[in-house]
C-alpha cells in the first residue's frame, strides 16, 4: 500500500509516483487485497475499485475464479476495469477483466490509446454517482446456499429503456467467501 484512502491530491500524487512498474503482474491478488482494504477501512456503503492494468494476470496465488468469489460477497466492492492491453495475450487478459467487472456488477473499457482513459474515468464517476442500491436478502429455505443468478429489469412509463446494471449473481448462504 503507497497511500491509504485520502483526499488530498499531493498525498495521491507521491503515491502514484512510488509505482513500480516492473516485473510480473499480480492482479487478481491487489484486488482481493484492495477489496479486503475496503472492507475493514471503507466509511461508505457503496464500494468501488478502479483498476486500471497494461496486461494479463501472471503472478497471482489466486486463480481468476478465486478472485472473483472473493469479490462476491455482501456489500463486496464493484470493479470498473480499464485496460490499457497489448497485443500479446490481449484476448485472455480482456475476458478475466470483464468476467470481474461483470460479476460484480461494473463495467470493463479498452481504450485505443491513453487519450481515452481521462473521459472513461469521469463516465466511471459519472456511473458511480448516478445509481441506485437495491439490496436483497434471500430467504434459504429447503434449497440452502449455492450460487444463484440475478436478472432485474427496470421500467418507467415515459422513459424508454432504463440501464440496469447488476452483479451476475451470489452464493446464498455464505458469511464471507474470503474466510474459505
Amino acid at each position: 500500500m503507497d497511500q491509504d484512502f485520502t483526499s488530498n491530491i499531493k498525498k495521491l500524487q507521491e503515491g502514484l509516483e512510488k509505482i513500480d512498474s516492473r516485473g510480473g503482474t499480480a492482479l487478481y491478488d491487489a484486488i482481493v487485497a484492495s477489496a479486503s482494504h475496503l472492507e475493514k477501512n471503507g466509511k461508505l456503503d457503496k464500494r468501488v475499485i478502479l483498476v486500471v492494468t497494461d496486461g494479463e494476470d501472471n503472478a497471482s496465488r489466486e486463480s481468476l475464479e478465486q478472485a472473483i468469489r472473493r469479490l462476491d460477497v455482501d456489500n463486496g466492492p464493484t470493479v470498473y476495469a480499464i485496460g490499457l492491453l497489448g497485443d500479446e495475450h490481449q484476448k485472455r487478459a480482456r475476458r478475466a477483466l470483464q468476467a470481474m467487472a461483470e460479476r460484480t456488477g461494473g463495467e470493463a473499457f479498452f481504450p485505443k490509446d491513453l487519450r481515452e482513459v481521462d473521459s472513461i474515468t469521469k463516465e466511471v464517476a459519472h456511473d458511480i454517482r448516478n445509481q441506485y442500491t437495491i439490496g436483497y436478502k434471500p430467504d434459504l429455505g429447503k434449497n440452502g446456499g449455492g450460487y444463484r443468478t440475478v436478472h432485474v429489469e427496470a421500467k418507467a412509463p415515459g422513459h424508454g429503456k432504463l440501464q440496469v446494471r447488476t452483479r451476475t449473481g451470489y452464493y446464498a448462504g455464505t458469511e464471507r467467501a474470503s474466510s474459505q
